[in-house]
Protein backbone atom coordinates (compact mmCIF):
# COMPACT_ATOMS: atom_id res chain seq x y z
CA UNK A 1 0.00 0.00 0.00
CA UNK A 2 3.18 2.58 0.71
CA UNK A 3 4.55 1.34 -2.63
CA UNK A 4 0.92 1.95 -4.43
CA UNK A 5 0.44 5.77 -3.08
CA UNK A 6 4.05 6.99 -3.51
CA UNK A 7 3.77 5.87 -7.09
CA UNK A 8 0.58 7.43 -7.31
CA UNK A 9 1.70 10.84 -5.57
CA UNK A 10 4.80 10.78 -8.32
CA UNK A 11 2.10 10.25 -11.56
CA UNK A 12 0.25 12.80 -10.62
CA UNK A 13 3.55 15.20 -10.25
CA UNK A 14 4.00 14.38 -13.69
CA UNK A 15 7.18 12.10 -13.02
CA UNK A 16 7.98 9.29 -15.94
CA UNK A 17 8.04 5.69 -15.43
CA UNK A 18 11.50 5.28 -16.49
CA UNK A 19 12.56 8.02 -13.46
CA UNK A 20 10.00 6.35 -11.04
CA UNK A 21 11.36 2.86 -11.31
CA UNK A 22 15.23 4.29 -10.34
CA UNK A 23 14.09 5.99 -8.02
CA UNK A 24 12.42 3.22 -5.93
CA UNK A 25 13.74 0.41 -7.49
CA UNK A 26 11.27 -1.59 -9.38
CA UNK A 27 10.68 -2.70 -12.89
CA UNK A 28 9.18 -0.78 -15.50
CA UNK A 29 6.21 -3.25 -15.87
CA UNK A 30 5.10 -3.17 -12.37
CA UNK A 31 4.95 0.66 -12.17
CA UNK A 32 2.57 0.37 -15.72
CA UNK A 33 0.53 -2.06 -13.59
CA UNK A 34 -0.15 -0.30 -10.88
CA UNK A 35 -0.56 3.02 -13.00
CA UNK A 36 -3.05 0.98 -14.77
CA UNK A 37 -4.74 -0.46 -11.19
CA UNK A 38 -5.42 3.44 -10.44
CA UNK A 39 -7.01 4.39 -13.85
CA UNK A 40 -9.78 1.72 -13.26
CA UNK A 41 -10.02 2.08 -9.07
CA UNK A 42 -8.44 -1.57 -8.76
CA UNK A 43 -7.14 -1.98 -4.93
CA UNK A 44 -3.26 -2.93 -4.82
CA UNK A 45 -2.46 -6.67 -4.79
CA UNK A 46 1.04 -8.26 -4.76
CA UNK A 47 2.02 -11.18 -6.36
CA UNK A 48 0.59 -14.65 -5.35
CA UNK A 49 2.14 -17.66 -6.16
CA UNK A 50 0.79 -21.37 -6.16
CA UNK A 51 0.94 -22.98 -3.23
CA UNK A 52 2.39 -26.62 -3.84
CA UNK A 53 0.51 -27.90 -0.69
CA UNK A 54 -3.02 -26.49 -2.61
CA UNK A 55 -5.87 -28.36 -2.08
CA UNK A 56 -4.59 -30.68 0.52
CA UNK A 57 -6.15 -28.42 3.18
CA UNK A 58 -8.33 -30.70 4.64
CA UNK A 59 -5.91 -33.71 4.66
CA UNK A 60 -2.77 -31.83 6.65
CA UNK A 61 -5.53 -30.45 9.02
CA UNK A 62 -6.90 -34.49 10.16
CA UNK A 63 -3.11 -34.76 10.94
CA UNK A 64 -3.42 -32.02 12.82
CA UNK A 65 -5.92 -33.26 14.71
CA UNK A 66 -4.47 -36.16 15.21
CA UNK A 67 -1.50 -34.93 17.04
CA UNK A 68 1.30 -35.61 14.13
CA UNK A 69 3.80 -32.92 14.24
CA UNK A 70 4.58 -31.36 11.14
CA UNK A 71 7.78 -33.99 10.25
CA UNK A 72 5.63 -37.09 10.55
CA UNK A 73 3.24 -35.01 7.97
CA UNK A 74 5.94 -34.40 5.82
CA UNK A 75 7.01 -37.97 6.03
CA UNK A 76 3.60 -39.19 5.25
CA UNK A 77 3.02 -36.41 2.54
CA UNK A 78 6.68 -37.88 1.08
CA UNK A 79 5.87 -41.29 1.72
CA UNK A 80 1.99 -41.73 1.46
CA UNK A 81 1.50 -38.98 -1.55
CA UNK A 82 4.81 -39.01 -2.91
CA UNK A 83 4.76 -35.31 -2.44
CA UNK A 84 8.07 -33.78 -3.48
CA UNK A 85 8.38 -30.95 -0.93
CA UNK A 86 10.53 -29.68 1.51
CA UNK A 87 10.01 -29.87 5.39
CA UNK A 88 10.23 -26.30 5.74
CA UNK A 89 7.34 -25.63 3.56
CA UNK A 90 5.45 -28.25 5.15
CA UNK A 91 6.02 -26.68 8.91
CA UNK A 92 5.32 -23.36 7.56
CA UNK A 93 1.91 -24.93 5.82
CA UNK A 94 0.84 -26.05 9.11
CA UNK A 95 1.51 -23.16 11.23
CA UNK A 96 -0.54 -21.48 8.85
CA UNK A 97 -3.32 -24.38 9.07
CA UNK A 98 -3.09 -24.13 12.89
CA UNK A 99 -3.25 -20.45 12.87
CA UNK A 100 -6.23 -20.60 11.20
CA UNK A 101 -7.67 -22.83 13.10
CA UNK A 102 -7.36 -21.67 16.69
CA UNK A 103 -6.67 -18.31 18.44
CA UNK A 104 -5.13 -17.77 21.54
CA UNK A 105 -6.73 -15.58 24.46
CA UNK A 106 -4.03 -14.17 26.69
CA UNK A 107 -3.61 -15.51 29.78
CA UNK A 108 -3.61 -12.99 33.01
CA UNK A 109 -2.71 -14.33 36.46
CA UNK A 110 -3.48 -13.01 40.15
CA UNK A 111 -0.54 -12.44 41.92
CA UNK A 112 1.13 -15.11 44.11
CA UNK A 113 -1.16 -17.58 41.42
CA UNK A 114 0.48 -19.25 39.29
CA UNK A 115 4.54 -19.83 38.15
CA UNK A 116 5.51 -21.09 34.82
CA UNK A 117 8.53 -23.66 34.89
CA UNK A 118 10.65 -25.44 31.54
CA UNK A 119 14.30 -26.27 31.23
CA UNK A 120 16.14 -24.47 27.80
CA UNK A 121 19.37 -26.12 26.56
CA UNK A 122 22.35 -23.80 26.88
CA UNK A 123 25.31 -25.94 24.92
CA UNK A 124 28.11 -27.60 25.59
CA UNK A 125 30.49 -25.97 28.11
CA UNK A 126 33.94 -26.89 29.60
CA UNK A 127 35.10 -28.03 33.47
CA UNK A 128 38.26 -27.05 34.98
CA UNK A 129 39.17 -30.45 33.99
CA UNK A 130 38.76 -29.93 30.64
CA UNK A 131 35.88 -32.19 30.43
CA UNK A 132 32.69 -31.29 27.91
CA UNK A 133 29.51 -31.18 29.14
CA UNK A 134 25.89 -30.46 28.28
CA UNK A 135 23.83 -27.97 29.95
CA UNK A 136 20.53 -26.40 30.51
CA UNK A 137 18.85 -23.18 31.96
CA UNK A 138 16.29 -24.23 34.62
CA UNK A 139 13.28 -21.38 34.54
CA UNK A 140 10.50 -20.46 36.93
CA UNK A 141 9.10 -17.13 35.93
CA UNK A 142 5.76 -15.88 38.58
CA UNK A 143 3.00 -14.87 36.13
CA UNK A 144 2.16 -11.66 37.52
CA UNK A 145 5.03 -10.06 38.02
CA UNK A 146 7.33 -11.63 35.64
CA UNK A 147 9.84 -12.23 37.99
CA UNK A 148 12.04 -15.00 36.88
CA UNK A 149 14.77 -17.98 38.39
CA UNK A 150 17.09 -18.81 36.34
CA UNK A 151 19.72 -22.25 37.35
CA UNK A 152 21.89 -23.29 34.92
CA UNK A 153 21.60 -27.31 35.79
CA UNK A 154 23.55 -30.33 34.02
CA UNK A 155 20.35 -33.05 33.63
CA UNK A 156 16.36 -32.93 33.97
CA UNK A 157 16.30 -35.63 36.66
CA UNK A 158 13.44 -35.63 39.64
CA UNK A 159 15.80 -34.35 42.03
CA UNK A 160 17.69 -31.67 40.03
CA UNK A 161 13.84 -30.24 39.16
CA UNK A 162 12.60 -30.45 43.08
CA UNK A 163 15.98 -28.69 43.95
CA UNK A 164 15.76 -26.32 41.53
CA UNK A 165 12.10 -25.57 42.37
CA UNK A 166 13.52 -25.45 46.58
CA UNK A 167 15.69 -22.77 45.48
CA UNK A 168 13.37 -20.49 43.22
CA UNK A 169 10.74 -20.40 46.01
CA UNK A 170 13.64 -19.09 48.66
CA UNK A 171 14.37 -16.40 46.15
CA UNK A 172 11.26 -16.20 46.05
CA UNK A 173 10.63 -15.84 49.53
CA UNK A 174 7.08 -17.35 48.79
CA UNK A 175 5.44 -20.47 46.92
CA UNK A 176 2.88 -19.64 44.04
CA UNK A 177 -0.29 -21.38 44.26
CA UNK A 178 0.24 -23.23 40.89
CA UNK A 179 3.19 -23.94 39.03
CA UNK A 180 2.70 -24.94 35.08
CA UNK A 181 4.62 -27.17 33.51
CA UNK A 182 5.46 -28.80 30.15
CA UNK A 183 4.77 -33.03 30.25
CA UNK A 184 8.23 -33.51 31.68
CA UNK A 185 9.42 -36.93 32.76
CA UNK A 186 10.67 -35.40 36.34
CA UNK A 187 7.25 -33.89 36.67
CA UNK A 188 4.80 -35.86 34.69
CA UNK A 189 4.43 -39.32 34.44
CA UNK A 190 1.56 -39.71 31.56
CA UNK A 191 0.66 -36.35 29.72
CA UNK A 192 -3.02 -36.52 30.03
CA UNK A 193 -4.77 -33.24 30.12
CA UNK A 194 -7.40 -33.98 31.43
CA UNK A 195 -6.31 -36.35 33.90
CA UNK A 196 -2.23 -36.11 34.38
CA UNK A 197 -0.24 -38.77 36.57
CA UNK A 198 2.19 -36.14 38.55
CA UNK A 199 5.28 -37.78 38.79
CA UNK A 200 5.36 -39.35 42.58
CA UNK A 201 8.08 -37.97 44.38
CA UNK A 202 7.33 -34.07 42.71
CA UNK A 203 3.43 -34.38 44.03
CA UNK A 204 4.96 -35.08 47.61
CA UNK A 205 7.15 -32.29 47.39
CA UNK A 206 4.45 -29.96 46.04
CA UNK A 207 1.72 -31.20 48.60
CA UNK A 208 4.69 -29.75 51.05
CA UNK A 209 4.80 -26.39 50.17
CA UNK A 210 0.85 -26.54 49.42
CA UNK A 211 1.00 -25.84 45.85
CA UNK A 212 -0.48 -27.83 42.62
CA UNK A 213 0.97 -28.78 39.38
CA UNK A 214 -0.62 -27.81 36.05
CA UNK A 215 0.42 -29.51 33.08
CA UNK A 216 0.11 -28.40 29.55
CA UNK A 217 -1.25 -29.64 27.09
CA UNK A 218 0.47 -32.07 24.62
CA UNK A 219 2.64 -30.00 22.16
CA UNK A 220 1.11 -26.79 22.95
CA UNK A 221 3.65 -24.35 24.46
CA UNK A 222 1.46 -21.44 24.27
CA UNK A 223 -0.11 -22.42 27.46
CA UNK A 224 3.24 -21.43 28.95
CA UNK A 225 4.05 -18.77 26.67
CA UNK A 226 5.51 -16.50 29.84
CA UNK A 227 8.43 -19.27 30.67
CA UNK A 228 8.99 -19.57 26.87
CA UNK A 229 9.74 -16.19 26.77
CA UNK A 230 11.67 -16.50 29.70
CA UNK A 231 14.23 -19.12 28.10
CA UNK A 232 14.02 -17.54 24.43
CA UNK A 233 15.40 -14.55 26.23
CA UNK A 234 17.76 -16.14 28.24
CA UNK A 235 19.19 -17.44 25.14
CA UNK A 236 19.11 -14.46 23.06
CA UNK A 237 20.53 -12.43 25.88
CA UNK A 238 22.42 -13.92 28.35
CA UNK A 239 23.79 -16.75 26.10
CA UNK A 240 24.88 -14.52 23.19
CA UNK A 241 26.68 -11.89 25.35
CA UNK A 242 28.24 -14.22 27.51
CA UNK A 243 31.78 -14.55 25.63
CA UNK A 244 32.63 -17.89 27.32
CA UNK A 245 32.34 -21.45 27.53
CA UNK A 246 33.73 -22.30 30.76
CA UNK A 247 31.04 -24.13 33.07
CA UNK A 248 32.42 -23.10 36.81
CA UNK A 249 31.93 -19.48 35.62
CA UNK A 250 28.45 -20.11 34.06
CA UNK A 251 26.10 -19.85 37.20
CA UNK A 252 27.53 -16.98 39.13
CA UNK A 253 27.18 -15.07 35.76
CA UNK A 254 23.59 -16.17 35.51
CA UNK A 255 23.08 -15.27 38.87
CA UNK A 256 24.65 -11.84 38.38
CA UNK A 257 22.23 -11.46 35.31
CA UNK A 258 19.56 -12.07 36.59
CA UNK A 259 19.68 -10.18 39.34
CA UNK A 260 21.00 -6.36 37.02
CA UNK A 261 19.40 -7.92 34.02
CA UNK A 262 16.79 -9.60 33.42
CA UNK A 263 14.14 -8.96 36.44
CA UNK A 264 15.58 -4.97 36.14
CA UNK A 265 14.36 -4.73 32.46
CA UNK A 266 10.92 -2.93 31.65
CA UNK A 267 9.08 -6.30 30.86
CA UNK A 268 8.50 -5.84 26.83
CA UNK A 269 4.59 -6.69 27.16
CA UNK A 270 3.43 -5.83 30.54
CA UNK A 271 5.81 -2.33 30.39
CA UNK A 272 6.71 -2.76 34.24
CA UNK A 273 10.03 -3.81 36.17
CA UNK A 274 9.33 -7.29 37.19
CA UNK A 275 11.18 -6.78 40.67
CA UNK A 276 9.19 -3.51 41.30
CA UNK A 277 6.29 -5.35 40.44
CA UNK A 278 6.60 -8.37 42.87
CA UNK A 279 8.28 -6.45 45.63
CA UNK A 280 5.36 -4.05 45.67
CA UNK A 281 2.91 -6.46 44.99
CA UNK A 282 3.40 -10.35 44.52
CA UNK A 283 5.39 -10.56 47.59
CA UNK A 284 2.71 -10.85 49.85
CA UNK A 285 0.17 -12.87 48.07
CA UNK A 286 2.61 -15.56 48.05
CA UNK A 287 1.94 -18.30 50.42
CA UNK A 288 4.80 -18.55 53.13
CA UNK A 289 7.37 -21.15 53.06
CA UNK A 290 7.17 -24.26 55.41
CA UNK A 291 9.14 -24.29 58.32
CA UNK A 292 11.40 -26.81 57.05
CA UNK A 293 12.65 -27.49 53.45
CA UNK A 294 11.71 -30.44 51.59
CA UNK A 295 13.51 -33.24 52.38
CA UNK A 296 14.53 -35.41 48.94
CA UNK A 297 14.25 -39.33 49.08
CA UNK A 298 15.81 -41.45 46.20
CA UNK A 299 13.21 -44.09 45.24
CA UNK A 300 13.50 -47.05 43.67
CA UNK A 301 11.80 -50.36 43.10
CA UNK A 302 13.71 -53.69 44.17
CA UNK A 303 13.07 -57.52 44.81
CA UNK A 304 13.98 -59.38 47.55
CA UNK A 305 16.61 -61.59 47.25
CA UNK A 306 16.07 -65.38 48.13
CA UNK A 307 18.56 -64.40 51.12
CA UNK A 308 15.65 -61.64 52.33
CA UNK A 309 17.46 -58.10 51.61
CA UNK A 310 17.82 -55.65 48.90
CA UNK A 311 20.19 -54.06 47.33
CA UNK A 312 20.72 -50.08 47.32
CA UNK A 313 23.84 -48.37 45.91
CA UNK A 314 26.00 -51.91 46.61
CA UNK A 315 24.87 -52.42 49.86
CA UNK A 316 22.09 -55.26 51.17
CA UNK A 317 19.47 -54.51 53.59
CA UNK A 318 17.39 -56.96 55.30
CA UNK A 319 13.36 -56.62 55.20
CA UNK A 320 10.76 -59.45 56.83
CA UNK A 321 11.54 -63.14 55.59
CA UNK A 322 7.64 -63.33 54.40
CA UNK A 323 8.40 -60.73 51.69
CA UNK A 324 11.37 -62.92 49.59
CA UNK A 325 10.08 -62.32 45.50
CA UNK A 326 8.28 -59.36 46.52
CA UNK A 327 9.16 -55.83 44.74
CA UNK A 328 9.35 -53.32 47.34
CA UNK A 329 10.16 -49.46 47.22
CA UNK A 330 12.89 -47.97 48.68
CA UNK A 331 13.28 -44.21 49.53
CA UNK A 332 16.70 -43.15 50.97
CA UNK A 333 17.41 -39.18 51.80
CA UNK A 334 21.31 -40.37 51.93
CA UNK A 335 21.24 -41.03 55.79
CA UNK A 336 18.38 -43.34 55.99
CA UNK A 337 16.94 -46.28 53.76
CA UNK A 338 13.13 -46.45 54.17
CA UNK A 339 11.46 -49.46 52.43
CA UNK A 340 7.72 -50.21 52.11
CA UNK A 341 5.47 -52.62 50.77
CA UNK A 342 1.88 -51.41 49.17
CA UNK A 343 2.26 -48.12 50.73
CA UNK A 344 3.27 -49.72 54.59
CA UNK A 345 6.82 -49.27 55.36
CA UNK A 346 8.16 -52.40 56.51
CA UNK A 347 11.83 -52.32 57.36
CA UNK A 348 13.82 -48.67 58.28
CA UNK A 349 17.97 -49.01 58.11
CA UNK A 350 20.56 -46.66 58.49
CA UNK A 351 21.78 -46.16 54.98
CA UNK A 352 25.71 -46.51 54.44
CA UNK A 353 27.72 -44.09 52.57
CA UNK A 354 30.98 -45.31 50.68
CA UNK A 355 30.61 -48.72 51.51
CA UNK A 356 30.44 -51.71 49.22
CA UNK A 357 29.43 -55.03 49.69
CA UNK A 358 28.19 -54.94 53.03
CA UNK A 359 25.20 -56.94 54.92
CA UNK A 360 22.68 -54.37 57.12
CA UNK A 361 20.59 -57.33 58.85
CA UNK A 362 18.03 -57.09 61.78
CA UNK A 363 17.80 -59.84 63.80
CA UNK A 364 13.39 -59.46 63.92
CA UNK A 365 13.59 -59.65 60.14
CA UNK A 366 15.03 -63.08 60.27
CA UNK A 367 13.18 -66.95 60.08
CA UNK A 368 12.18 -67.80 63.97
CA UNK A 369 14.19 -70.31 63.52
CA UNK A 370 16.83 -68.05 63.02
CA UNK A 371 16.64 -65.63 65.61
CA UNK A 372 19.04 -65.63 68.61
CA UNK A 373 17.44 -65.88 71.86
CA UNK A 374 17.97 -65.64 75.16
CA UNK A 375 18.49 -67.62 78.25
CA UNK A 376 14.53 -67.69 78.90
CA UNK A 377 13.35 -69.47 75.44
CA UNK A 378 16.15 -72.08 75.82
CA UNK A 379 14.63 -72.77 79.65
CA UNK A 380 11.45 -73.07 78.59
CA UNK A 381 11.97 -74.98 75.54
CA UNK A 382 14.60 -77.64 77.47
CA UNK A 383 12.02 -77.71 80.49
CA UNK A 384 8.92 -78.44 78.19
CA UNK A 385 10.42 -80.72 75.47
CA UNK A 386 13.20 -82.62 78.32
CA UNK A 387 12.11 -82.34 81.46
CA UNK A 388 13.78 -80.39 85.08
CA UNK A 389 16.96 -82.37 84.49
CA UNK A 390 18.01 -80.48 81.12
CA UNK A 391 17.35 -77.51 82.96
CA UNK A 392 19.83 -78.17 85.49
CA UNK A 393 22.34 -79.44 82.71
CA UNK A 394 21.20 -76.21 81.27
CA UNK A 395 22.74 -73.90 84.30
CA UNK A 396 25.92 -75.59 84.52
CA UNK A 397 26.56 -75.24 80.74
CA UNK A 398 26.26 -71.82 81.42
CA UNK A 399 28.63 -71.64 84.85
CA UNK A 400 31.43 -73.52 83.17
CA UNK A 401 31.30 -72.78 79.67
CA UNK A 402 29.89 -69.42 79.27
CA UNK A 403 31.06 -68.60 75.53
CA UNK A 404 28.96 -71.92 74.01
CA UNK A 405 26.48 -72.91 76.06
CA UNK A 406 24.31 -71.79 73.32
CA UNK A 407 25.63 -74.25 70.74
CA UNK A 408 25.44 -76.91 73.63
CA UNK A 409 21.58 -76.66 74.77
CA UNK A 410 20.40 -76.87 71.22
CA UNK A 411 22.15 -79.64 70.71
CA UNK A 412 20.37 -81.10 73.94
CA UNK A 413 17.24 -79.95 71.83
CA UNK A 414 18.25 -81.36 68.87
CA UNK A 415 18.60 -85.11 70.62
CA UNK A 416 14.64 -85.31 71.05
CA UNK A 417 14.67 -85.88 67.63
CA UNK A 418 16.53 -88.88 67.52
CA UNK A 419 15.39 -90.40 71.37
CA UNK A 420 12.54 -90.14 72.79
CA UNK A 421 12.44 -87.50 75.36
CA UNK A 422 12.09 -89.62 78.54
CA UNK A 423 15.80 -91.34 77.28
CA UNK A 424 17.15 -87.72 76.85
CA UNK A 425 16.03 -87.17 80.19
CA UNK A 426 16.99 -90.17 81.92
CA UNK A 427 20.32 -89.14 79.97
CA UNK A 428 20.84 -85.78 81.34
CA UNK A 429 19.59 -87.56 85.01
CA UNK A 430 22.96 -90.05 85.10
CA UNK A 431 25.17 -87.23 83.70
CA UNK A 432 24.60 -84.61 86.20
CA UNK A 433 24.70 -87.61 88.74
CA UNK A 434 28.40 -87.84 87.94
CA UNK A 435 29.04 -84.54 87.52
CA UNK A 436 28.96 -84.22 83.75
CA UNK A 437 27.61 -81.53 81.90
CA UNK A 438 28.96 -82.08 78.06
CA UNK A 439 26.39 -82.52 75.52
CA UNK A 440 28.61 -85.03 73.98
CA UNK A 441 28.14 -87.71 77.22
CA UNK A 442 24.54 -86.89 77.15
CA UNK A 443 24.51 -88.20 73.67
CA UNK A 444 26.88 -91.14 74.36
CA UNK A 445 24.98 -91.86 77.34
CA UNK A 446 21.58 -91.87 75.23
CA UNK A 447 23.25 -94.26 72.75
CA UNK A 448 23.86 -96.98 75.09
CA UNK A 449 20.43 -96.51 76.88
CA UNK A 450 19.48 -97.07 72.98
CA UNK A 451 21.09 -100.25 72.35
CA UNK A 452 20.48 -101.68 75.87
CA UNK A 453 17.51 -103.73 75.99
CA UNK A 454 14.76 -102.84 78.53
CA UNK A 455 14.21 -105.11 81.46
CA UNK A 456 10.87 -105.78 82.63
CA UNK A 457 10.96 -107.25 86.41
CA UNK A 458 8.85 -110.30 87.10
CA UNK A 459 6.37 -110.63 90.09
CA UNK A 460 8.26 -112.03 92.90
CA UNK A 461 6.61 -115.09 94.69
CA UNK A 462 7.80 -116.40 98.03
CA UNK A 463 8.11 -120.16 97.57
CA UNK A 464 5.70 -122.26 99.50
CA UNK A 465 6.30 -123.13 103.34
CA UNK A 466 8.80 -120.01 103.63
CA UNK A 467 6.98 -118.63 106.69
CA UNK A 468 7.72 -115.08 105.76
CA UNK A 469 11.60 -115.41 105.56
CA UNK A 470 11.84 -114.84 101.53
CA UNK A 471 12.35 -111.22 99.86
CA UNK A 472 12.90 -110.04 96.67
CA UNK A 473 17.05 -109.83 96.09
CA UNK A 474 16.55 -108.05 92.72
CA UNK A 475 16.58 -104.59 94.67
CA UNK A 476 19.89 -105.26 95.11
CA UNK A 477 20.70 -104.34 91.41
CA UNK A 478 18.78 -101.53 91.15
CA UNK A 479 20.31 -99.68 94.17
CA UNK A 480 23.73 -101.05 92.53
CA UNK A 481 22.68 -98.82 88.83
Amino acid sequence: MDIHTTIKTLLAKGTSRRKIATQMGLHRKVIKRIEQGIATGSPPRGYIRNKKLSGLEDLVRGFISSELTAELIHQKLAKDHSLSVSYTTVSRFVRELKADRESFVPMHSAAGEEAQVDFGYLGVFRRADGKSVKVWVFCMVLSHSRLGYFEAVTDQSVETFIRCHIRAFEAFCGVPQMVRLDNLKAGVTVPDFYEPLIQQQYAMFLAHYGAAAIPCRVRTPEHKGKVESGVKYVKNNFLRGLGHRDFDRLDPDLREWSGTVANRRTHGTTKRVPFEVWDHTERDALLPLPLHRYEFYHVEERKVTRFGHVTFQNNYYSVPCSLVGQTLRLHSNGSLLRISHDGQEVALHRALNGEKGMYVTQTAHLPLHKQPHGPEHYAERLEREIGPEALDMMRLMQQYDSSHWKEKVRGLLHLCRAHPPERVREACRRALEHGIYSYRSVRDICLILEHTPQQHPQQFQAPPNAGGMAHDLSIYDQIAR
